[in-house]
C-alpha cells in the first residue's frame, strides 16, 4: 500500500486526491513532521488539503506499518502531549533540558542530531508529529513510554531525578555519565585520585599511562561544566564537599545507592573541579615499598 497511488485511495473513500503524478503515493509524504507537511507547496496555503491526507490514511488503517502506526500516531498526538508534559511538570524537570545531558544511547543521540532536536522538549514533539518516530524502537521509545505513564524506575536511567523528590540532581546527573565510561577510564580515574573500588572489571581493567589520564582528566571538563551550569546550586555545594572532608564528600553522593558508582562519580568530579591527580604521591609510595 506504500505505492497506491492516493487517487485510487481516495476513490476507495468516495472523495477525490487533488494533485496529480505518477509520485503521488503516501511513501512521498511520510518521511514528514506534521509541520513538515504543512510548509510543503502541496499544503501550503491550499485550504484542507493536509486533513485529507490524514482522512485518505484514517480511512485505510488496514495499511501495513508503518501507515497503520502513523494513523494511530496522529489520532492520540493531542492526548500524548498532554501526558508529556504533565509527566515533566510532574518530575519539576524543564523542558529546555539539553539532550546530550540526559542519557541516551549513541543511536538516539545520533538520531536527535540529525533531526535538529537539542532539548527534552523538542523530543516530544518530534515524537507527536513525526511519522518516523513511530518506528524508532529502543530507549527512545522507552523513554517516552516512561514519560508518559510516570514511570520513575525507567525513567531515572534516563534523567537525573531522584526517589521522592523532584526536579534534577547534580549527584544523578554525573552518575548518569560515570556508568558510560569505559572500565579501563573509569579504573585509570579511580587510581589518579587514590580512590578505591570492589568492581572486578575496574580492578582487572589496564589503566591509561600517566599522559593519556591527564588528557582525560582534560576531556571531562566540558561535559561536567554544562551540568554544574545546569544546577549551579547544587554545583556550589559540591565544591564544597570536595574542599571540605571525605564525610561531606561520600554524603554528597550517597543518593546513588552504589558504592563503586559513588566513588567513580566523586573521581569524575574531582577531575573537573581541577584537584590535581595524586600520580606524586603514588610513585613515592611505589618507591618506598
Amino acid at each position: 500500500m506504500a505505492d497506491t497511488h492516493m487517487g485510487k485511495l481516495a476513490k476507495n473513500m468516495g472523495t477525490t486526491w487533488p494533485i496529480r503524478g505518477k509520485e503521488e503515493t503516501p511513501r512521498k509524504y511520510t518521511g514528514y513532521t506534521y509541520d513538515e507537511l504543512g510548509e510543503l507547496p502541496e499544503f501550503y496555503g491550499k485550504g484542507n488539503r493536509l486533513n485529507l491526507l490524514y482522512s485518505i490514511l484514517k480511512e485505510t488503517q488496514s495499511f501495513d506499518d508503518p501507515f497503520c502506526d502513523m494513523v494511530d500516531h496522529f489520532d492520540t498526538v493531542a492526548k500524548q502531549e498532554s501526558e508529556a508534559i504533565k509527566s515533566l511538570k510532574a518530575f519539576d524537570i524543564p523542558a529546555d533540558l539539553p539532550i546530550e545531558l540526559a542519557n541516551f544511547s549513541e543511536d538516539t543521540l545520533n538520531l536527535c542530531r540529525t533531526e535538529d532536536i537539542y532539548t527534552i522538549g523538542q523530543l516530544i514533539e518530534f515524537s507527536q508529529k513525526s511519522a518516523k518516530a513511530v518506528i524508532v524502537g529502543g530507549d527512545f521509545k522507552n523513554f517516552l513510554n516512561a514519560l508518559n505513564h510516570l514511570d520513575f524506575t525507567t525513567l531515572k536511567h534516563f534523567l537525573p531525578i531522584r526517589k521522592g523528590t523532584t526536579g534534577l540532581f547534580l549527584a544523578e546527573s554525573i552518575g548518569l555519565f560515570a556508568r558510560k565510561l569505559e572500565d579501563n577510564k573509569a579504573a585509570s580515574l579511580l587510581k589518579a585520585f587514590q580512590i578505591s573500588t570492589q568492581k572486578p572489571a575496574w580492578l582487572e581493567a589496564k589503566v591509561l599511562s600517566k599522559s593519556d589520564t591527564l588528557a582525560l582528566i582534560a576531556e571531562l571538563k566540558n561535559p561536567m561544566e554544562a551540568r554544574f551550569a545546569l544546577i549551579p546550586a547544587q554545583a556550589q555545594q559540591l565544591q564544597h564537599a570536595i574542599g571540605s572532608s571525605e564525610a561531606n564528600r561520600v554524603r554528597f553522593f550517597a543518593p546513588l545507592r552504589n558504592p563503586d558508582l559513588e566513588s567513580l562519580a566523586l573521581a569524575i568530579a574531582m577531575a573537573a573541579s581541577d584537584v590535581k591527580p595524586r600520580f606524586n604521591l603514588l610513585s613515592r609510595r611505589l618507591l618506598s615499598s
